[in-house]
């Protein structure tokens, strides 16, 4: 389930009963992922999956905090599928910064799977979907996005007020050489330049960042492309069954007859975050919202129930 969380200047401590529930429910959370785990390794094993059968590898790309941990969440209840979050065995600290493994330790390790579904979300890696769907035929992606307003309280909350502007920093200076920076086209960076100040208001930093790590969407093109989705984060949990049964259509594989989105609870129901943003960066998130919504509205690749509706 997701939860809603408070955020406070002012921490204080929870009552004891709420802390030893909150631990018990952990627990017990944790407990069900190792038995679904096991479920999963004891499937594919009984259902004869081999590692030298062909696999659908599907990458999730976007930017933080739009919902991908979730779609992420809805494939691990599917039990044919292999899961692999940001940090991984796929994954590695270069210099101290998280990437992915170089492609050909890719291929090796996830041609030795048994499942036969494997999902990856390395979402610092978005700016190289081109180069990652093209080392592995038949692959497929799902962009996630979710408004801008919403993505930016939640980056805030979660890494602090500070971090739109350190993300705007390291991706104009590339000092010291970082996933942000990677392949931003002139016209990005010159946007972001025109804007940046180092004292700005932290909202208008993290709404900038959502910007130029959606604008990939369109400057990479994924939009031209077949085998790229765009799913938005709202519509994902508001309709979760109808969104992953088209998606798994989309990409030739057999819906599961396992619940796999019973945990898209009722309070993971997306309501717009309203912020403080300037209007001049508003504008400018704004524009790209709407692209994003619009995204080729007659003969488009990504497909129509994946559209945002009512945008």
């Amino acid at each position: 389930m997701i939860r809603a969380t408070a955020h406070s200047s002012k921490s204080t401590p929870p009552p004891f009963d709420a802390r030893y529930g909150s631990v018990r429910r952990r627990l017990r959370e944790e407990a069900q992922l190792r038995f679904l785990r096991w479920h999963k390794r004891a499937y594919q094993l009984l259902a004869g999956s081999r590692p030298e059968r062909q696999k659908k590898v599907v990458f999730i790309f976007g930017c933080q905090r739009s919902g991908t941990t979730l779609l992420l969440d809805i494939f691990m209840e599917d039990l044919r599928t292999a899961i692999f979050p940001e940090v991984s065995e796929l994954s590695l600290l270069l210099g101290g910064r998280l990437r992915l493994r170089p492609v050909p330790e890719l291929q090796a390790h996830i041609g030795a799977l048994r499942a036969p579904l494997v999902v990856l979300k390395p979402i610092v890696e978005s700016q190289n979907a081109t180069r990652l769907l093209g080392a592995f035929p038949g692959s497929s992606a799902v962009w996630m996005y979710r408004d801008y307003e919403s993505v930016a309280a939640s980056d805030l909350a979660l890494f602090g007020r500070g971090n739109g502007i350190r993300n705007l920093q390291l991706l104009l200076s590339n000092d010291p050489p970082n996933w942000r920076a990677e392949f931003v086209p002139p016209a990005t960076r010159d946007v972001l330049a025109s804007l940046f100040r180092e004292d700005m208001p932290p909202y208008d930093a993290a709404a900038l960042f959502w910007w130029a790590r959606n604008r990939l969407f369109f400057d990479l093109r994924l939009n031209e492309r077949s085998d790229v989705f765009l799913c938005r984060y709202e519509n994902l949990v508001s309709d979760p069954d109808r969104v992953m049964k088209h998606f798994y259509r989309s990409i030739g594989v057999k819906f599961p007859k396992r619940q796999i989105t019973a945990g898209v609870g009722a309070d993971a129901r997306a309501r717009r975050n309203a912020v403080s943003i300037s209007s001049d960066v508003r504008a400018l998130c704004d524009e790209l919202f709407g692209e994003l919504g619009a995204c080729s509205a007659a003969a488009d690749p990504v497909p129509e129930l994946l559209k945002p509706r009512g945008v």
